[in-house]
């Protein structure tokens, strides 16, 4: 699994508060978030146009995120 998606799928507390919104992760750190989830990947390869980013929608309650390896 990718250190993008451990860093999400642990959930951390930086992620609460962009319940509701499309980010894009590149390592530990989101790069851009938003509404629209091709909007944040345009705005995560301006930023950072040699990277993948890596996106996820942030939960807007409590939700079981199931991972495998």
């Amino acid at each position: 699994m990718s250190e993008e998606l451990n860093y999400f799928a642990s959930f951390p507390e930086k992620l609460r508060g962009l319940r509701g919104k499309h980010i894009a992760l590149i390592g530990r750190e989101v790069v851009a978030s938003g509404d629209n989830a091709m909007e944040v990947y345009r705005k995560a390869k301006e930023k950072f146009p040699d990277k993948k980013p890596v996106l996820a929608y942030v939960p807007r309650e409590e939700t079981l995120v199931l991972a495998s390896k």
